[in-house]
């Protein structure tokens, strides 16, 4: 890997003045994924697959003419990056051996296979196996690639890469940029685990781009709005970590999407099965052609920048660390100037109910805020927002050479107005922003995301829970007034609950839409739930109620509030005298990416003498 030079101080004078030129890259690499070698073509002739009919394609590409308006001809490539799923059985032991022989058949590392071109490829959902074959063959594809110079920085477990072409970035993140596999692709298991990808990318990005502004290629499996296969909050810590750098381009595979789509300002392309055609020009530009059935297809065109010092901003904005310390009426708004052309830079804070966009008259509200020092994140407070409301806000900087603003607006939802002695918490994993309970006029609105509670073979549970202190013998009694589907499945009732923590012993009394009423129980710490269900009731309006007498704990349903019937049996369950009775909501997704609300009424919570 190249290392990076900072201008001298005569140099950044000589290009402020504009004396030398912009320096230029002149860049070309293709791009494939989801190959799935093994996967059977059709029902008619049943063969897995074994090669990769697009390598003829790939290797009689350069020299070729562009379609117009593009100009010239195809070059030969740098290389070949695959975004994953190299192969189609990764957990099937008697077949993933063949399936990767048959692959790297066809892609060596430096050309010694059927493709003619250095490969860099990543992982795919497809590829993965709790005992890491795949993943520990790439890791020594790595070692390889080392020894070569193709790639200059490997991460400490040897999965994950970079490498540089003509000053361009590439960081290569494999099945998708997160941590863990708990909680960022909870539903999937372990066997997604994502080997601390995103440490990787943060300690690279950090010595080998810095604030220097050169442009990054991020490659990655999953695309950055797959929110069922990796979790709502794990692609806001990845979009954080992003924003700090000149990102030209995430590529991906898994589902397809063609070569122009937008992701929180940032654009990204997927190909599955089909050729993409990448090209870095040397007046800046990056073009993208999708190469479909020997045909050239789909495009697109940006223009990029090659450092801050040559892109013409007078600064570079994010938006910090967003929103935090978020009350019913107030918030802390964040922000950070990455770049400055120009010292001093102003920083002004725009938010509201509606996004305005680059339109300043188009904010509700503004504050600005000086003396901001490059590199470090700022915070300002702003008061009189009003409750149960989702906000937005955007940064924007201004000094002596213009004025540049965030790449989009962050959201924030403030809190609702709770009763004397109740709270609110998301049980479970990171939750999607923008859960919460509200309070008015005696009804309860109870919002969250969360995968399950009570799920098969789980021991957590996922949801947003409203609640207080129930001491002693008790009941907590009230009615579900609606649960309206509009996410997968989702599930709202009430609860007993020992504690806050996602495994902790728990009665629920829960209406499914597709299997009525479940009576829930989680007797050991850490175990799993027993449920019964009762069908008679299917949707909301119902009232619900559960007592709890010493150990003994009944869960009820009625269609009146007057006339009470008993669901399931009785529960014996060892929980401490002082526990939390509440409302618990849970948007019954596998990831976090849409968000319940169900509505309850006649809420009371009462200790029986």
């Amino acid at each position: 890997m190249r290392p990076h030079h900072f201008p001298s101080s005569a140099t950044a004078i000589l290009l402020a003045a504009g004396f030398l030129p912009s320096p230029a890259a002149d860049v070309t690499f293709f791009a494939i994924s989801d190959i799935h070698y093994g996967a059977v073509s059709g029902p008619k002739d049943g063969k897995p697959k074994v090669t990769c009919p697009e390598i003829d394609t790939i290797n009689s590409l350069p020299g070729t003419p562009y379609p117009a308006p593009f100009k010239g001809t195809v070059a030969v490539p740098r290389g070949i990056v695959m975004q994953g799923d190299l192969i189609n059985d990764g957990a099937v032991a008697d077949k993933y051996p063949t399936q990767w022989a048959n692959y790297i058949a066809d892609f060596g590392v430096n050309g010694e296979g059927r493709c003619k071109f250095p490969v860099f490829e990543a992982i795919g959902n497809h590829d993965v196996n709790e005992n890491l074959f795949v993943f520990n063959k790439i890791k020594e594809r790595n070692l390889t690639r080392l020894q070569l110079k193709h790639i200059g920085n490997i991460s400490p477990n040897g999965y994950h890469y970079s490498w540089d072409w003509d000053g361009i970035h590439f960081v290569n993140v494999n099945l998708f940029p997160g941590n863990v596999w708990h909680g960022e692709a909870d539903a999937y298991g372990a066997g997604h685990n994502p080997l601390l990808a995103r440490d990787f990318l943060v300690d690279d990005l950090r010595k080998n781009v810095g604030n220097s502004g050169r442009p990054v290629v991020i490659v990655q499996h999953f695309r950055p709005i797959d929110e069922n296969w990796w979790t709502f909050s794990a692609a806001d810590k990845y979009y954080k970590v992003l924003q700090d750098y000149n990102v030209i381009l995430i590529l991906c595979g898994h589902q397809g999407g063609g070569v122009n789509n937008l992701w929180r300002g940032i654009n990204w392309v997927s190909g599955n099965g089909e050729l993409n055609v990448f090209h870095i020009t040397p007046d800046n530009q990056l073009l993208a052609l999708s190469h479909s059935r020997k045909n050239w297809d789909k495009s697109m065109r940006k223009n990029i920048f090659l450092s801050h010092a040559t892109s013409g901003l007078p600064a570079v904005v994010n938006n910090g660390d967003w929103a935090s310390n978020i009350s019913a009426d107030r918030a802390t708004l964040s922000g950070k100037i990455v770049h400055e052309a120009k010292s001093p830079t102003e920083v002004t804070v725009y938010w509201g109910t509606t996004d305005g966009g680059t339109v300043p008259a188009s904010w509700q509200n503004s504050k600005t805020v000086t003396g901001q020092k490059a590199g470090a994140v700022f915070t300002t407070e702003v008061a009189n927002l009003k409750p149960w409301e989702t906000y937005y806000y955007r940064c924007r900087a201004s000094n002596a050479k213009g004025e540049a603003w965030a790449a989009t607006a962050v959201t924030f939802t403030t809190g609702g107005i709770l009763p004397a002695a109740w709270q609110t918490a998301f049980v479970g994993y990171e939750q999607r922003p923008g859960g919460g309970v509200n309070h008015d006029n005696g009804t309860f609105t109870v919002r969250g995301s969360g995968r399950d509670i009570a799920e098969r073979n789980q021991p957590i549970d996922n949801f947003q829970f409203a609640c207080q202190t129930l001491n002693g013998d008790g009941e907590i009694k009230a009615r579900l007034a609606t649960l309206l589907v509009k996410t997968r499945q989702p599930k709202a009732g009430i609860m007993l609950r020992e504690s806050l923590t996602d495994n902790s012993r728990n009665v629920a009394l829960l209406l499914d839409p597709l299997t009525g009423l479940r009576l829930s129980s989680r007797q050991q710490t850490g175990g799993n739930s027993s449920i019964a269900t009762d069908n008679s009731i299917k949707n909301a309006p119902c009232w619900l109620k559960l007592v709890r007498k010493a150990n003994t704990f009944t869960g009820f349903m009625s269609a009146d509030g007057t006339a009470w019937t008993q669901v399931g049996k009785e529960v014996t369950l060892d929980m401490p005298p002082k526990i939390l009775a509440g409302l618990a909501v849970t948007a019954g997704n596998r990831d976090e990416s849409k968000l319940h609300s169900s509505t309850f009424d006649h809420v009371m919570v009462k200790g029986i003498p």
